[in-house]
């Protein structure tokens, strides 16, 4: 008797359970189209440091160093006379100095390599140098601030890019120590730059919920108001690199991203015909976030934390429509869902043990 009890309150039960199920067709089901374009999109927004080193040479000048200037005048082969077109800032913006008087350049604890002059009694330790010996390297820093917008196809992306770059240099050193040649001191100290580029990417490697994609860059930088526009012919660069992803979930994301910059740029020195080439390859190290746009709304409802993705139905309208219940950034496995991966015994915010459960 009290078997046949259970067996009927079973059935009874399982009835009432069928009674309540609402099938809903899949084609019933609102997503919303726009959403859906516009989740192939990421954002991502970067920070970092960036480490620019500076060379060049004076092949085709001849370099002149005073007590207190440095100046460059063109090689033509022939001999200088007593007074000469010389120019200074040439790493920057090349301009005609007052015209320079051989007794304007004073002697330096170096036996010249040459004597381009044609005065024998000023020529003997004289500190004029053949500008394919001399040159100057340095180092400059930068902090940038990096916005991209990218497409996703599968594992490849690419996009576009804005860069701006607070800029510091320091001095640049003669690349010999030998002749006694000071510091190139340029004329400012802090830069401006603006960059655009065009990002090409693949995601190579995913290991648990990191992912690893080589990327490309290819754009031209703008070097701001302290390097003559006029006189300037920049390459075009290329910076390799690799973006480090930390997926704290399927939208969002924390970059770290080391790469590094081919690029260089010539400028022309004035009534010359000649330019001098400046090599300025970049090191950088960016970090910050990427933000992919979600294909569904979060639930309207604030009680809603549900993990999976599920259905929501309008009181009003009716409408059936498919939601999250979590916002972006929250951690968490988008097949099975997962609030707490860590036991709140073993969170650093009980790390004093006052509840332990």
């Amino acid at each position: 008797m009290k078997l046949r009890l259970i067996l009927y309150i079973t059935l009874l039960f399982s009835a009432v359970a069928q009674a309540q199920e609402y099938p809903v067709d899949p084609d019933d089901i609102y997503r919303s189209p726009v959403r859906a374009v516009l989740n192939q999109f990421s954002i991502t927004v970067t920070t970092g440091y960036n480490s620019t080193k500076y060379s060049h040479n004076l092949d085709g000048f001849w370099f002149l160093q005073s007590t207190t200037d440095q100046y460059i005048t063109p090689n033509t082969g022939e001999p200088l006379g007593t007074s000469f077109p010389a120019y200074q800032n040439w790493f920057n913006n090349p301009s005609l100095a007052d015209t320079v008087e051989l007794t304007d350049i004073y002697d330096v604890p170096y036996a010249p390599l040459s004597s381009p002059v044609n005065n024998p009694a000023l020529s003997q330790g004289l500190d004029t140098l053949d500008g394919n010996v001399v040159g100057f390297e340095g180092r400059g820093w930068g902090v940038p601030i990096n916005l991209g917008v990218r497409y996703n196809y599968q594992k490849f992306r690419v996009g576009l890019g804005l860069g701006l770059e607070f800029h510091t240099i320091k001095s640049l050193s003669p690349t010999r120590d030998d002749l006694g040649i000071r510091n190139y001191e340029p004329n400012f100290k802090k830069a401006v730059f603006f960059s655009y580029y065009l990002n090409l990417g693949y995601r190579f490697y995913d290991f648990w919920d990191w992912s690893f994609a080589g990327e490309l860059e290819i754009g031209k930088q703008k070097m701001g108001k302290n390097w003559n526009s006029s006189l300037l012919n920049q390459s075009i660069f290329f910076n390799l690199g690799v973006s480090i992803e930390k997926n704290l979930s399927e939208y969002f994301r924390i970059v770290i991203k080391p790469s590094y910059d081919f690029k260089n740029y010539g400028i022309s020195v004035p009534e010359t015909g000649l330019s001098i080439k400046h090599k300025n390859p970049t090191f950088r190290v960016n970090f910050g976030v990427s933000i992919t746009i979600p294909e569904l709304r979060r639930s309207p409802m604030k009680s809603d934390h549900v993990q999976l993705k599920h259905l929501y139905t309008d009181p009003q309208t009716g409408r059936v429509e498919e939601v999250r219940g979590q916002p972006i950034w929250k951690k968490q496995n988008p097949k099975v869902g997962e609030n707490h991966r860590k036991l709140w015994r073993y969170k650093f915010k009980n790390r004093k043990k006052l509840n332990p459960y």
